[in-house]
């Protein structure tokens, strides 16, 4: 297939041709390795080219059911016989299709295949609508069957009418006794019939309807029978009638078994509603859990339920919630089908302030927890409930027509309440609405209830995280801090990163702390407690970095913790000339210091902390020049799941990109939040992040 790529004089490769095509074109080799699949192919199976030439279509196609099949097909096309039919094959989701396949081999000059050209196309639909075509067609022979209905069809442009059999015996004709002219039919019409039969015809024809009558004729014993016919007019593709067909029944004898059809057809018909509804109602419940499951606050659930139920369950639809810790006032969120109307309702809101002692509506509702149903807003339920001059006219003025307002209670407390309006529509809601709403009113209610329950224990979460961390940093003169911590997930859970920064009792000397607790939660809580005081009562006993540590490990193994930590301590000297870090390590990622030329970690890997008896710690100092950043972080920063990856060196060469412009440490620190985000977004990560910059004041 080497030449498939080479253009021709206008341009054209023979492959721009084949990718072109609305088939699927698939070429093997007689052994059914894959040479070529174009465009068609990959958009109906899903694979790329690249990734399956020289792959055997049974593998990458064929169901494994069909395997012995397929392989009994490729070796006949392969024997130099063409075969055209539909297969099942395998998406690359291993998705079913049903495709046609033409397949045929393709020979050299002696007759030998030197490859095999299928063209396919999906015929799934096609088949499942042919079927349905049979289905139907048999559904309707039996159909007539069971009803004992003949059957006809007039052409008007030739006076050809054609019966069935079935129909010329209603008429007292034997088979074959029908002439197949519109003026024998209309002979057999009762005389007293006749005009009203062909008035309908005439109308249906100018009009091109359906059209139903029952009349009388007359068969050539001059007997008298009842005939209900039902026709329905035929047009060309410009729409002009060309004819009628239809159907009819004797329905002599038989008019009390008649109308028991009618009232089961009235009962189908009415069953076929009730279905339609309920699906529509599942539909709408359906939307409304999308809703509360995509909400992320209060808010967000009250505007998206808003929006859904409007105009499925109501021309207007508001939801009013309880503030937490005010039952008296509730927030308010509207949505109509005409969004002037919005602004409308907020404007009548100010000037009807809400009143929790309200008789009736919303306050009412949400005092008592009791439903508010009315099927129809009229003059007698505008009168029983003592509205005013004004209210009336601002009920004419919002179209009110039928309304339910049904409490949002959860746990026994009503949360608020969601009311449904209709105005502008003629429907009007019933008793079945009005479950519908409680089901969905409950629904709301749970996820609001939810929705605070863990705004609550995020603000736990978040207020217990701020006590593991300091109120506030320390100004060291000459010296640059930015923190950073980002919580994973929705915060609801404490964390166990932590950082902290603080003076020494030896002038100019400054502790600088980051570490990471395992887990999360009230014990991880507790341990990262320990250990911001363990570090901060052996440092300023004047410990070594080491000492530091290692009073740490001791502490961690005689608590009731039964986890552990890594943690990086650090002392800052800015007492000389130059300032000076010295880093001690246990267990945790190295810092990284970026200079004006390059950016490398710092500081000897150590034990890790409350595990072992015997640790050991090996502290490294480094002088730092002005403008010298060096980025303290938690491994939540590099642990990001595939595909993503961040690499200690990957992250290194991240702080050196981040420092290279320059700017002070909260610029910087935000450079690196921003390329984290670019990695793996923060929401999206299984771990907290803790982030300590350093800079040394100066030009960078």
């Amino acid at each position: 297939m080497s030449d498939v790529k080479r253009p021709n004089r206008l341009g054209i490769s023979e492959r721009m041709v084949i990718d072109a095509l609305p088939r699927a074109v698939v070429v093997t080799d007689p052994l059914g390795r894959l040479v070529l699949w174009n465009a068609a192919a990959e958009r109906l199976y899903g694979w790329s080219e690249s990734e399956v030439l020289g792959r055997s279509i049974l593998e990458v196609l064929a169901p494994v059911d069909d395997l012995a099949e397929n392989e009994q097909q490729l070796r006949y096309v392969a024997a130099g016989n063409p075969m055209t039919g539909d297969r099942t094959v395998l998406r690359r989701d291993g998705q079913p299709i049903r495709i046609v396949t033409f397949t045929r081999p393709l020979a050299d000059d002696s007759g030998n295949v030197i490859a095999i050209v299928g063209a396919s196309e999906d015929v799934t639909e096609l088949r499942l609508a042919e079927q349905m075509t049979r289905d139907l067609t048999e559904h309707f022979r039996l159909a007539l069957e069971a009803g004992r209905l003949g059957t006809w069809r007039w052409d008007m442009a030739t006076g050809v009418t054609v019966w069935d059999q079935r129909l010329e015996a209603l008429f007292g004709l034997p088979p074959g006794g029908f002439d197949g002219t519109f003026e024998t039919y209309v002979s057999l019409l009762h005389p007293d019939d006749r005009d009203e039969v062909l008035t309908h015809v005439s109308e249906a024809m100018s009009s091109g309807s359906f059209y139903r009558v029952e009349h009388r004729v007359v068969w050539p014993d001059g007997s008298v029978h009842w005939i209900s016919g039902a026709g329905a007019v035929t047009v060309d593709e410009h729409g002009v009638a060309r004819g009628t067909v239809g159907c009819s029944a004797d329905i002599t004898d038989r008019v009390t078994q008649g109308l028991e059809q009618e009232r089961m057809a009235a009962l189908a018909i009415e069953s076929a509603e009730r279905e339609r509804v309920q699906r529509e109602r599942l539909e709408f419940l359906a939307a409304i859990n999308d809703a509360l499951n995509a909400s992320s606050s209060v808010r967000d659930i009250m505007q998206r339920v808003t929006s859904t139920a409007v105009p499925r369950l109501g021309d207007w639809c508001s939801i009013h919630v309880l503030r937490r810790g005010d039952a008296s006032i509730p927030d308010v969120e509207i949505a109509h089908i005409d969004p002037e109307m919005v602004a409308y309702a907020q404007q009548l809101q100010q000037r009807f302030p809400y009143n929790a002692n309200a008789a009736t509506g919303v306050p009412f509702v949400i005092r008592t927890g009791q439903t508010l149903f009315f099927p129809d807003i009229t003059d007698d339920v505008i009168t029983e409930l003592n509205a005013t001059d004004e209210e009336r006219e601002i009920i004419a003025q919002l179209a009110l027509r039928s309304s339910i307002a049904v409490p949002l209670v959860k746990r026994g407390r009503v949360l608020g309440a969601i009311q449904f309006v209709m105005s502008s529509s003629s429907r009007r809601y019933t008793e079945d609405d009005v479950a519908l709403a409680q089901a969905v009113a409950g629904r709301i209610a749970s996820s609001l209830d939810n929705q605070r329950l863990n705004e609550q224990q995020r603000l736990i979460a978040q207020t217990l995280q701020r006590s593991l961390l300091p109120a506030s940093l320390p100004d060291i003169p000459g010296i640059e801090i930015a923190v950073r911590y980002w919580p994973a997930g929705e915060a609801t859970e404490v964390g166990g990163d932590f950082y902290d920064v603080f003076a020494l009792e030896t002038d100019k000397h400054w502790a600088l702390v980051i570490g990471d607790v395992c887990g999360t939660g009230p014990a991880a809580a507790a341990l990262t407690g320990l250990a911001r005081h363990s570090i901060r009562g052996s440092a300023w006993h004047g410990d070594s970095p080491a000492e530091v540590l290692g009073a740490l490990n001791h502490a961690v193994l005689r608590s009731e913790a039964q986890s552990f930590l890594t943690a990086t301590y650090a002392v800052l000297d800015t007492s000389g000339v130059r300032p000076e870090l010295t880093v001690a390590c246990g267990g945790h990622p190295l810092p990284v210091h970026a200079t004006s030329l390059t950016a490398t970690a710092i500081g000897t890997p150590g034990t890790l902390l409350g595990m072992y008896e015997r640790v050991s710690f090996h502290p490294q100092s480094t002088p730092l020049d002005h403008g010298d950043i060096v980025v303290f972080y938690t491994d939540g920063a590099t642990d990001v799941r595939p595909p993503n990856s961040l690499t200690a060196a990957e992250f290194t060469r991240l702080v050196d990109q981040a420092a290279a412009p320059g700017g002070t440490a909260e610029a910087i620190a935000d450079r690196i939040h921003g390329a984290l985000e670019a990695v793996l977004p923060l929401n999206r990560r299984d771990d907290d992040i803790a982030l300590l910059v350093l800079r040394v004041a100066g030009d960078t």
